[in-house]
């Protein structure tokens, strides 16, 4: 009887920390396109903690690296296999611009985070 009453207190806390928005709640996550030759979309804004998926659609090869902005390097591998091939989650707020080393007047993105 005790340890059912003690894994009944343990589910409404974690049902209480979820609806709250706590431990347990989903992270947020988006999207940008990596097309031929373009980013879709060419600037964004995001909350602190979202994690950015860069999804190559085209046959292009590309090489995103992070121009500007804070915190250390990112960037994908130069590849034209589709799907995701760079993931990150933002952490620090701040502006941070994007390029394709292979296409840099062409594929440019403004990432925004709040």
């Amino acid at each position: 009887m005790r340890r059912r009453l003690t894994l009944a207190a343990v589910a409404t806390g974690v049902l209480v920390l979820s609806a709250l928005g706590g431990a347990g709640s989903a992270a947020a996550a988006t999207t940008v396109t990596v097309g031929n030759n373009f980013f879709s979309p060419t600037q964004k804004t995001v909350q602190r903690g979202t994690k950015v998926n860069f999804k190559w659609t085209g046959g292009e090869t590309h090489h995103i690296v992070k121009s500007k902005g804070p915190g250390g390097e990112i960037k994908s591998p130069a590849t034209s296999k589709r799907g995701v091939n760079l993931a990150k989650r933002f952490e620090k707020a701040g502006t941070y611009r994007f390029l394709c080393t292979f296409h840099p007047t062409e594929m440019r993105l403004k990432l925004t985070v709040r």
